[in-house]
């Protein structure tokens, strides 16, 4: 079974266009879908925006399901001069910007205690095979990278400096860095697809609400061709 994990209802819809055999199940305060996508068993959760509910729905769709790979899919911020909205990000690893132990001796920004990483990697397997059936996509430019994630929605070109000098990061947004935290500490297969809605600029904004939906599905499309031809 692939669980899925989006944070925004036009990321998820795109997504649940191509679901066969739909049924809503309860489990506590959460709402899952199961359902098939090209005959593999998948679920989709919609989590909401943020880390703490990206991190609740990943711990809460293991514990119901103990999926074998867990995919969060959806939009973001680009932060690269070569990164264009539309552009597609399939994330090496994970970092959580706004964590900060720094104060302390021998901690860096971003490092995460308990686990002692600042990058969590993404699973090699996943990333190779989202980049290797991402290839002939028509008109969709794909990059591999790091994505950053934190409780803001970023819209300043200091902040987008920032965070690529500090972290080498191609992409910002809210949810995959807890979502990577979690699968990591459950020894679960993950996978981050996120397409760019905008470039975490001044207009960043007026961006996001003009591309979230051709974003969306922009994403679906690159999750649709991975789950149809990958051996799952």
């Amino acid at each position: 079974m692939v669980g899925i994990i989006c944070a925004m209802h036009e990321e998820i819809n795109e997504i649940l266009s191509l679901a066969k055999n739909s049924k809503k199940i309860k489990f506590g305060v959460f709402e899952f879908t199961e359902c098939e996508i090209f005959g593999v068993k998948c679920v989709l959760f919609l989590c909401g925006v943020g880390k703490v509910h990206a991190a609740m729905c990943t711990q809460a769709l293991i514990m119901k399901y103990n999926p074998e790979l867990i995919l969060n899919v959806g939009i973001a911020g680009g932060l690269g001069f070569e990164i264009n909205i539309g552009d597609i990000v399939i994330a090496s690893g994970v970092i959580q910007h706004d964590f900060d132990i720094s104060s302390f001796p021998g901690r860096k920004k971003g490092e995460i205690s308990g686990i002692d990483l600042t990058e969590i990697p993404t699973t090699k397997w996943v990333a190779d095979e989202i980049l290797f059936w991402s290839k002939n996509i028509l008109n969709m430019k794909v990059h591999e990278g790091i994505v950053l994630s934190g409780d803001q929605f970023v819209s300043s070109p200091e902040k987008v400096a920032e965070l690529r000098n500090e972290f080498g990061g191609i992409a910002c947004e809210m949810e995959a860095g807890a979502i990577g935290q979690v699968c990591y500490i459950n020894k679960k297969d993950f996978g981050i697809i996120r397409a760019i809605s905008d470039n975490a600029n001044l207009t960043s904004g007026v961006d996001f609400e003009k591309f979230k939906k051709t974003s969306s599905k922009n994403a679906a499309v690159i999750l649709s061709n991975f789950i149809k031809n990958c051996d799952l």
